[in-house]
């Protein structure tokens, strides 16, 4: 019997769109659940002059899904790191910390990698994987959680023969658990855009967030594919959202801002543990122009009367105040022991 207790999941960038790696200890993850699907289109001749359907051949593949994982200060950084589109080497401090400056590009043409799932009794290859989107969310009291919407060329199911086998996967050791992101362990901080540079004066307490990025990639089909597709492309500018859900309403400053339209910044900012004296894990999110496009406290019966608010997020012409170097609509700095690019 094949339970998630017997899964393993590896996922490294590739170089050559259809052309799996092979994966090794180093590129393995833990995650929640995933829900990848390959189908294939069947083209039946529908000619006139018979009276059934009588012969069909196979079509086009349509192949991905969404896998989702907790969130973790480290262990995901390729990942993350594709999902914006930018990374680079990071900054070394102490004896072995580095932080990694993730960044949203607006293409992320050439960005992609090999993931594979070991199920039991087969290894589910998908040679080539693009992020097409991704969501990071929380709550009070729980683990954050990481959503990818993956696009995939293909689906290779491998026991014996193949790039990544049983076998290869054998020899994976799955990564040390630990290194969640916790809600508790975060800061928020919002002001007017224009404003200083955030601190602890502009902290606010929601109970829930979720930070969402559409990239609009495009599916084509070139001869000599074999009916898999090539390498996406974006057809449409990145769309991200934020919302933010506040347990009881106490404030109008938000339904204010929305009628006026005031633009806002926000810094998210997480600390976990320790990776050596005096450093500790870390992970912080900047959003330099926010636009509130709702915000909400609506009557339910005699419960409480909940604030959610929802906001675009957007690039900015200039730095906003304490964000230097920053105008994309959302970059990640992350903390943590692993060296190197992970784009590289």
């Amino acid at each position: 019997m094949s339970t998630g207790k017997e899964a393993k999941a590896a996922f490294k960038k590739a170089a050559t769109w259809g052309t799996a790696m092979q994966l090794a200890s180093a590129d393995a993850l833990l995650f929640i659940n995933e829900k990848l699907n390959r189908t294939r289109e069947h083209l039946p001749d529908d000619s006139a002059g018979q009276a059934f359907h009588q012969d069909a051949e196979r079509g086009a593949i349509t192949c991905g899904g969404d896998l989702s994982a907790y969130l973790r200060y480290q262990g995901l950084e390729a990942l993350l790191a594709l999902a914006l589109g930018q990374a680079g080497e990071p900054v070394h401090s102490g004896t072995a910390v580095y932080t990694h400056a993730l960044r949203l590009k607006s293409d992320t043409g050439g960005l992609f990698g090999t993931l594979g799932i070991f199920k039991g009794f087969s290894v589910h290859e998908y040679p080539s994987v693009k992020i097409d989107g991704f969501s990071l969310s929380g709550e009070a009291g729980k683990a954050l959680t990481l959503g990818l919407s993956l696009i995939c060329d293909d689906l290779n199911v491998n026991t014996l023969s193949g790039v990544n086998t049983t076998a290869v996967f054998a020899a994976i050791e799955p990564p040390a658990p630990g290194n969640r992101v916790l809600f508790r362990q975060g800061q928020f901080w919002i002001n007017d855009a224009n404003a200083g540079a955030l601190s602890a004066a502009n902290a606010v307490h929601p109970s829930r967030f979720s930070l969402t990025c559409k990239r609009k990639l495009s599916r084509d089909y070139l001869a000599g594919g074999q009916d898999r597709i090539a390498e996406p492309l974006g057809v449409g500018f990145p769309e991200l959202s934020l919302t933010l859900e506040f347990p009881t309403y106490t404030s109008d400053t938000f339904l204010n801002d929305l009628g006026s339209d005031t633009r806002k910044k926000m810094r998210m900012a997480f600390t976990g543990g320790p990776i050596e004296s005096g450093l500790d894990h870390a992970l912080e999110i900047l959003l330099p122009h926010l636009m509130i496009t709702n915000a909400s406290a609506a009557v339910d019966k005699a419960g409480k009367i909940a604030h959610p608010i929802t906001l675009d997020c957007l690039a900015t012409v200039s730095e906003r105040a304490g964000m230097a170097g920053i105008t994309a609509p959302v970059a990640l700095n992350l903390t943590n022991s692993r060296p190197g690019d992970p784009l590289a």
